[in-house]
């Protein structure tokens, strides 16, 4: 079962169960999530947006970082709104690993596995 949208996030559009964030590309009308609209994500840092749901921040925010950003001392990707940050956290594709099979080779886990349409990602 998927987390529940936030109400913060019901204006943002859906793709296969998930809020497609402000920042994800859309290339020929389908999200493609785990890649950045850049000029979306510029535009969420210039004016502190929520990358989910393009609120304006507040005080408050959260900032998902892997551990090769905090070694450089940034992130690529903008700020979550402290509502924005759960939902993303327990439905987002590319932070949740997910073992799949290819074929019939061995089980894989990798960060960058998609969902088919219509199915919510949890936490494992």
């Amino acid at each position: 079962m998927c987390r529940a949208i936030p109400v913060r996030c019901l204006a943002r559009p859906p793709a296969g169960g998930l809020v497609v964030p402000y920042v994800s590309l859309i290339h020929n009308g389908h999200a493609v999530f785990g890649s950045l609209d850049a000029d979306r994500a510029r535009h969420a840092f210039l004016e502190r947006l929520c990358q989910i749901c393009s609120q304006p921040l507040e005080e408050r925010f959260f900032v998902i970082v892997r551990t090769a950003d905090q070694q450089q001392g940034y992130s690529p990707e903008p700020a979550l709104y402290p509502e924005c940050q759960p939902y993303t956290a327990a439905s987002c594709p590319m932070l949740i690993p997910r073992e799949f099979e290819i074929s019939e080779g061995p089980s894989w886990r990798n960060s960058r596995a998609s969902l088919p349409s219509g199915q919510c990602a949890t936490s494992s």
